[in-house]
């Protein structure tokens, strides 16, 4: 016998923004910590940051001096925001990662699938997060999110 999973609930309204992702620089760090670069700063892989509004910032290359490499890389990159109390629950829909953890707060980022396309969350309040992904995917990924969100707001759970 096989057994369906139940599926996975939107506990309350969500909407869905998407853009492409705009400035972001890629900062690999390789030796000292990361100084303040006065610009928002994700902390993306253990020695990986993305810096954003950062273009023409010469004076970021001097703080970082020898100590790492910088590279652009927004203009490959969408940037989807969700926001609403079901942000958590819709990204459960094909992930394999536990977004309704409440320790996932703004400060974090986790890098996983959904939908088979890598992402990166990034909460950014109790009720909001941006999830940047691969330009190429934003097709699929916004269809997903939009048929779920309509399900979810016609009360439907399947």
């Amino acid at each position: 016998m096989i057994r369906k999973a139940p599926a996975t609930v939107i506990d309350g309204p969500v909407s869905l923004a998407v853009a492409p992702a705009g400035d972001i620089i890629a900062l690999d760090l390789w030796a000292g910590t990361l100084p303040d670069l006065g610009v928002r700063t994700l902390h993306v892989e253990p020695r990986r940051w993305w810096l954003f509004d950062a273009a023409g910032r010469d004076d970021i290359a001097a703080k970082i001096a020898g100590n790492g490499a910088m590279a652009p890389i927004g203009g490959g990159l969408m940037r989807a925001v969700l926001t609403g109390p079901g942000w958590r629950g819709l990204l459960m829909i094909s992930a394999v990662f536990d977004a309704e953890n409440p320790g996932f707060r703004p400060g974090q980022v986790a890098a996983t699938v959904i939908h088979h396309v890598p992402v990166w969350i990034a909460p950014i309040a109790a009720d909001a997060c941006e999830v940047y992904f691969a330009a190429s995917h934003s097709e699929d990924l916004v269809a997903l999110w939009t048929r779920r969100i309509a399900l979810s707001a016609a009360g439907a759970s399947a």
